[in-house]
């Protein structure tokens, strides 16, 4: 028999099977308890937990999430697979189950949390809390922090919601799948193609789009559901018994596929589940979130957790390691575990504004155990699998959610800064909290007005809380190194200018409670990036430092930023080191006076400014400047490109050089002497978007330039 006519049987076999399940008979197989998956569940949420608790210890503990989504398509589908066989699937009836098995832990953490809020939290915050309780009650948080903040940033460690993204992707995919299936059912298509075609397009989005857009990628469901849709494919294959023996191919083609003594001997062992769990190990320990995800780096705990379902509990090394008593405990308390764990690590970060010491995340980790037990106990498994009427516990459960997500936007839309000020806080250490009217800003003395912590974590750095972990040094360092390679290539230098950040100039007007650290959260990048061939780091702040006493004010009192003259004395820093011709200046005090970014950024309209914090530039000549646009970015949304993307020609340029300048707003006052001291500068727009550009941006250019400036703030590090 040909290969065609084997394979043209095989397909036929396969639409039998399912025209059989189509017809109301029985299915081949019905399912019952399985205490492997509940071990594989244990695995899974402890991953999530030890990452969020301890991320230098299992950096790629996230990947447990992959993990339910697979446990979570396999049950489910094969719920559903079931019922179509049989005749009664009931939507009522799928989402019934759901809502009582969903609806109870997550209603008690959303109420705890929504009520500890209160009294952690600042009016803005408390503010944002309630819309993430409202869009988590709805299922669409993935949506909300996809807008937000990527999942590995700081600032997500601030968020006491963001867990719910994975619960808003799975109940999105309970809600469409089962009508898909059920349209299928009805339509006679073939199930198991319907689960493979949603499976590959899912599949390809997530590599399409992650490159393009990771944080939606990562939050959006389009390129989660193929991870669910796995566990779905296996449900299939589990319930169906689908094996080489049920196509009634040639004899000898059957025996060349007959297992072997030593084929019984590994599925005895355990051949299946030994290689999931390995595959899993391997993932929590090379995956890190300095990767692209999902992408293909997901594909690795996805086909561990299938081998892991595929091995069954039969085996020894499933009984060793997934059905003893202590993994099939945390297997029940696995979802309230889950819902429990991130709340209470995300309000220790907010009290102790930053990382908390290791013997504190301990006792959260802890703490949500428990949590997670009493609330299995006393309200998951009564309110579940309670005896009184299941309908009338169905509505509650409904009303209550309801309510809540209604609770959260009125919260998210109350005026709370009378209410919910410094004075009305409780348990925060962080200073700017206790300073400020929220971590937005903070007032230091005589005047002078700070960023707060929710810009990157700027008050946190300040102190040194943390120092930043070994992969975002390795991130920074592998994108300038990757620059300053490809300037080699093309003979253009690379340099980086750093923006210090105006609390690590003006020591003495910040409050007396605030002392910095001796050392700079920058330098631990920095230090680093010296080490790169071709790549100058100018980092202007002792000079500053030293200036400001017999320089005048170098900063805005009432703006984040420098000043003309702070930009020019940073400027010429760096122009030194790159042995170029400086342009003269000379600066006049500016009588006028000037809002800034943190008046409005504070809302103090009223806050009394002060004249001369800015100085006039004598010595420079703008009629020499032809200005054109940009072409490589003429259609760019981005405000900071739209604003600085450009070509400028000087003529009369000192230096006679044509240069690429990526920064952000600390470009702003050093633009007039890029200007005035090169024939030709290129803007290229923000750093973020752009330093990993520049090397195929070198690559293509017809005419390389002879520089490359970055400028780049110092709490952005």
């Amino acid at each position: 028999m040909s290969h065609y006519n084997i394979f043209v049987r095989l397909v036929n076999q396969v639409n039998q099977v399912n025209q059989v399940n189509q017809v109301n008979q029985s299915s081949p197989y019905k399912s019952s308890y399985r205490s492997e998956i509940d071990g594989l569940r244990a695995f899974a949420v402890l991953f999530v937990v030890a990452f969020h608790a301890f991320p230098n210890w299992l950096k790629g503990g996230f990947i447990g999430v992959d993990v339910f989504f697979v446990i979570s398509g396999f049950l489910i589908t094969s719920h559903i697979f079931e019922n179509l066989d049989k005749g009664h699937f009931s939507l009522l009836d799928f989402y019934g189950r759901r809502i009582r098995r969903i609806f109870p832990a997550l209603l008690l953490m959303m109420v705890c949390t929504l009520t500890f809020g209160w009294f952690v939290l600042l009016a803005d915050e408390y503010n944002q809390l309630g819309m993430h309780v409202a869009s988590g009650a709805a299922f669409v948080s993935n949506f909300i922090f996809a807008n937000e903040v990527g999942y590995f940033n700081i600032d997500s460690e601030l968020k006491p919601m963001l867990h719910l993204w994975s619960l808003a992707v799975e109940e999105q995919f309970y809600i469409l799948f089962p009508l898909l299936l059920l349209l299928a059912s009805k339509l006679r298509v073939n199930l198991l193609f319907v689960c493979l075609v949603v499976l590959l397009a899912s599949f390809f989005v997530n590599l399409y789009f992650v490159n393009r857009f990771p944080t939606e990628t990562f939050f959006w469901p389009f390129g989660r559901f193929w991870e669910l849709l796995v566990g779905s494919l296996l449900a299939w294959l589990t319930l169906y018994r689908f094996s080489i023996n049920t196509l009634n191919l040639p004899k000898s083609l059957v025996q060349s596929y007959r297992i072997s003594l030593v084929g019984k001997w590994l599925s005895q062992i355990g051949f299946f589940t030994l290689i999931g769990l390995l595959l899993l190990a391997a993932s929590v320990f090379m995956i890190d979130k300095a990767m692209l995800f999902p992408s293909y780096t997901a594909v690795w705990p996805v086909i561990g957790a299938s081998l892991v379902i595929m091995g069954g509990g039969m085996n020894y090394i499933a009984k060793l390691f997934l059905c003893n008593k202590l993994a099939v405990w945390f297997g029940l308390i696995s979802y309230p575990l889950y819902l429990w764990h991130w709340p209470i690590l995300s309000y220790l970060h907010i009290i102790e504004d930053g990382t908390p010491h290791r013997n504190q995340r301990i006792l959260a980790v802890l703490l949500s155990i428990v949590l997670a037990w009493v609330t299995f106990k006393f309200v998951e498994k009564p309110i579940r699998f309670g005896s009184d009427n299941k309908t009338k516990r169905t509505v509650a459960l409904g009303l209550g959610i309801f309510v809540i997500a209604l609770l959260g936007l009125w919260v998210s839309n109350l005026d709370l800064k009378e209410t919910k000020g410094v004075g009305d806080v409780h348990l925060r250490k962080g200073l700017e909290h206790r300073i400020g009217a929220s971590s937005r800003w903070y007032e230091g003395e005589g005047d002078w007005l700070f960023l707060g912590n929710s810009f990157s974590k700027t008050v946190a750095k300040l102190r040194l809380a943390y120092e930043p972990s070994n992969q975002n040094i390795l991130k920074e360092k592998k994108q300038f190194k990757a620059v300053a390679q490809k300037g080699l290539e093309s003979d253009t230098a690379v340099a980086l200018l750093v923006g210090s950040n105006k609390s690590s100039i003006y020591t003495e007007y910040l409050p007396n409670e605030m002392r910095p650290s001796e050392r700079r959260y920058s330098t631990f990048v920095t230090d680093k990036l010296r080490d790169i061939p071709n790549l100058l780091v100018v980092d202007p702040t002792d000079l500053l430092f030293d200036a400001k006493s017999k320089e005048g004010i170098l900063y805005w009192r009432t703006d984040t930023h420098w000043n003309q003259k702070g930009s020019y004395l940073a400027f010429k820093l760096m122009m030194e080191n790159l042995s170029l011709k400086i342009p003269s200046i000379e600066f006049i005090k500016n009588t006028k006076t000037f809002g800034g970014d943190l008046i409005e950024i504070s809302g103090l309209s009223d806050f009394p400014l002060s004249v001369g914090d800015d100085w006039m530039i004598n010595g420079l000549n703008e009629s020499d400047l032809e200005i054109f646009p940009n072409v490589l970015h003429k259609n760019s949304s981005n405000l900071f490109e739209t604003r600085w993307e450009g070509v400028v020609k000087n003529a009369k340029g000192l230096n006679d050089k044509t240069i690429w300048v990526v920064g952000d707003s600390f470009t702003d006052a050093v633009k007039p002497y890029l200007n005035a001291s090169f024939t030709e500068i290129r803007y290229l727009g923000y750093w973020s978007d752009k330093v990993n550009d520049l090397p195929l941006l070198l690559s293509e250019a017809v005419v390389k330039p002879d520089l490359i400036i970055v400028v780049r703030v110092e709490r952005t590090f």
